[in-house]
C-alpha cells in the first residue's frame, strides 16, 4: 500500500518553477503539494558514475531541492561510455565537480552539496544522516554494507541498483519501514563476497542498462519522498538487457537484526561510538565483521610498514585468514629502486587482462592474469619461495589474488594499494588512466 510521505510540503512555488514543473504537477498522485514535497527534500547520491548519472540527472528535473553528491574519483576516458553526467571535457577533473557542474546546468533551481570523500565508517554516518533518501550507485560489495549498516542505524531508506555486463537489479531497503516492509542488504545477500572478476572495469558493462536500472532508481526516490505508488521493499527487479525482460523477485528477512527497529534518524546517533551502532545491526552482520576486517587489515598494515621498502629481511608470514600485507605505489617505486641496484630480490607480477596491461602496465611485471595464478605456467614465474608483489587495475584483484597465494603455499606476498591507477597518478603521470 502506499506509505505516508517522508517530507512535508515547502514554500509555495515560484512562477518560475510552475512552469518548469508543469507536466509533472499535472499528475494526480503529484499535484501541487506533492511538487512542494520534492522542493522541501534532501537526497544523496552515492557514486556519480554509471548508476549516479541518471540518477543525479532526473532528480535535478524533477525539481529535488537539494541533491548531495558523493565520489571521490576523477572522470576517466573509460568512464565516459555509461556515465553519461561528465563531459568529455570533464577528463580529469573531479567526479563530483563535474557532475554538480551539469545539475547545475540542467536545473538551477536546485541546491547542490558536493562531497568529495570516501566512503567509511568514519565518514558515512554524516553522508547519510543529513538527507530523507539514499541512492547508493556505488560499485563495491564491501561499500555497501557499509552504508546499509549506517541508513538502518539512522532509519534513512536506501535506493539500491547494481549493473554488470547487460544485467541489471535495484530494490529499496529501509531497516525501519513500517509493517513487515523493514528490509536491509543482509536480507538480500546475507553472505555476499566480492568476486573481484565480476565488476564493471573486467566485466564490462552495456551503458544504456545503467540508463534502464538509474531510472528504477530515481522513480523509487521520488515515490518514496511523495508517498505514493508501491516502493521495492521485499521485491528486486532485475533486469536483462539481452532479451529485455523485467521480473520481479520478492525477498524476505534473513533474520530479526537487534537494534534496527528502535534506530532514529538525529544528530544524537552521530555522537555515539561507531562500534557500539554496528553492534546494533546485529553481532553476525556482514556489516559487523567488515569493520572487524578493516581493524585487522590496518593493523597487518602498519606493522608490514615497519620493514622498510627494499630491505632483504622478509616480511613473517601471515595466516590464511588474515588480509594480505599491503605497500603504497610510493613503496614498490622505493622497493624496484633496491631491486634494480641488486639489494632487493622480488617477482612484481600484473594480474589484469592482457588489452589491461598492454595498454599500460609497470616496467619489470610479469602478466599473470587472476584466472591464472595457480596454475603450474605460474608457478615458473612466481615459485612459492619467492616475495611476490601483486598489482591490478585498482587493488580488488590483486587483493584476492593474494589471499589465493597465502592459502595455497606462498609465504610472502604483498599487493599495491590503489594498483596502477594510483601509481600513474603518483608515479608516472605520463602514462594512460583507464
Amino acid at each position: 500500500m502506499p506509505r505516508q510521505a517522508l517530507v512535508s510540503p515547502a514554500a509555495e512555488l515560484t512562477r518560475a518553477e510552475l512552469v518548469r514543473y508543469a507536466r509533472q504537477i499535472s499528475l494526480t498522485h503529484i499535484g501541487l503539494e506533492g511538487q512542494r514535497r520534492l522542493k522541501n527534500s534532501r537526497v544523496v547520491v552515492l557514486g556519480a558514475g554509471g548508476l549516479g548519472s541518471p540518477v543525479l540527472q532526473y532528480l535535478a528535473a524533477a525539481g529535488v531541492g537539494t541533491l548531495g553528491i558523493v565520489d571521490h574519483d576523477t572522470v576517466e576516458v573509460s568512464n565516459l561510455q555509461r556515465q553519461t553526467i561528465h563531459p568529455d571535457a570533464a577528463v580529469g577533473s573531479r567526479k563530483t565537480a563535474s557532475a554538480a557542474a551539469a545539475v547545475r546546468a540542467l536545473n538551477p533551481l536546485v541546491e547542490v552539496i558536493e562531497h568529495d570523500v570516501e566512503i567509511t565508517p568514519d565518514t558515512v554516518l554524516e553522508l547519510v544522516s543529513e538527507y530523507d533518501v539514499v541512492v547508493d550507485g556505488t560499485d563495491n560489495f564491501e561499500v555497501q554494507y557499509v552504508i546499509d549498516a549506517a541508513c538502518a542505524l539512522v532509519g534513512t531508506p536506501m535506493v539500491w541498483g547494481s549493473v554488470l555486463r547487460f544485467d541489471g537489479q535495484a530494490t529499496v531497503f529501509w531497516a525501519t519501514a513500517e509493517g513487515d516492509g523493514a528490509r536491509t542488504l543482509d536480507d538480500l545477500y546475507p553472505e555476499q563476497g566480492s568476486d573481484p572478476a565480476e565488476s564493471c572495469a573486467v566485466a564490462g558493462v552495456l551503458g544504456p542498462v545503467c540508463a534502464a536500472v538509474g531510472a528504477v532508481l530515481a522513480t523509487e526516490t521520488l515515490k518514496l519522498l511523495g508517498g505514493w505508488g508501491e516502493v521495492l521493499l521485499g521485491r528486486l527487479l532485475v533486469h536483462d538487457a539481452l532479451d529485455a525482460s523485467w521480473r520481479e523477485v520478492p525477498f524476505g528477512k534473513s533474520a530479526i537484526r537487534p537494534g534496527t527497529r528502535g534506530a532514529t534518524r538525529g544528530a544524537a546517533n552521530i555522537g555515539e561510538p561507531y562500534d557500539a551502532k554496528v553492534q546494533g545491526v546485529g553481532a553476525s552482520s556482514p556489516a559487523t565483521r567488515l569493520f572487524e576486517r578493516q581493524a585487522a587489515t590496518t593493523a597487518t598494515t602498519a606493522s608490514a610498514s615497519a620493514t622498510a621498502p627494499g630491505a632483504e629481511t622478509s616480511r613473517p608470514a601471515a595466516p590464511a585468514s588474515v588480509s594480505p600485507a599491503s605497500v603504497s605505489p610510493t613503496e614498490l617505486k622505493e622497493m624496484l629502486d633496491a631491486r634494480d641496484r641488486g639489494d632487493a630480490d622480488f617477482v612484481l607480477v600484473d594480474v589484469r587482462e592482457s588489452y589491461e596491461h598492454e595498454l599500460v602496465a609497470i616496467e619489470g611485471a610479469h602478466l599473470v592474469p587472476l584466472g591464472n595464478v595457480l596454475s603450474d605456467a605460474a608457478r615458473e614465474v612466481l615459485p612459492p619461495q619467492e616475495k611476490v608483489v601483486l598489482y591490478c587495475h585498482h587493488d580488488t584483484r590483486s587483493a584476492h589474488a593474494a589471499q589465493l597465494l597465502q592459502q595455497n603455499g606462498w609465504d610472502d606476498v604483498v599487493f599495491v594499494r590503489g594498483g596502477i591507477d594510483a601509481w600513474v597518478r603518483e608515479i608516472e603521470p605520463g602514462k594512460p588512466r583507464y
